[in-house]
């Protein structure tokens, strides 16, 4: 049998399946890659956004506590002389003291305002 061999490089053929396979594998490797990389970048921007919307929140709550100060100050008064009168001088002179009290502030008028919407939620109707 003297017949023409073919003389293989050193390299394994490989079949077709084999082929198909691996190209398979490698698709299926890549799209991984690519879902991972997305699902990272996914998480990365909702903490962003958490953090944008902490970030939000904080300015709306010093906004709101600077809008507050600036009404109840009375920016007549020399700090110097009469802190009292000029921390709370705004807010005395908005606000009378109610007949049935002796002593009346901010710190009474806030547990009032408390004390009415702990009311209105307790007496609402359950859903």
């Amino acid at each position: 049998t003297t017949g023409t061999k073919k003389k293989h490089s050193g390299l394994p053929r490989w079949s077709r399946r084999e082929i198909c396979l691996l190209s398979g594998l490698v698709f299926a490797a890549g799209l991984c890659v690519i879902l991972g990389c997305i699902l990272v970048l996914k998480y990365l921007a909702l903490e962003q956004d958490a953090y944008c919307l902490e970030g939000c929140q904080e300015r709306k709550a010093f906004t709101k506590a600077s809008r507050f100060i600036a009404t109840n100050i009375d920016p007549t008064i020399d700090p110097c002389k009469d802190f009292y009168s000029f921390a709370c001088g705004g807010w005395l002179r908005r606000h009378a003291i109610p007949e049935d009290k002796l002593i009346y502030g901010i710190i009474a008028a806030i547990g009032e305002q408390n004390e009415e919407k702990l009311q209105r939620l307790l007496l609402q109707p359950v859903r």
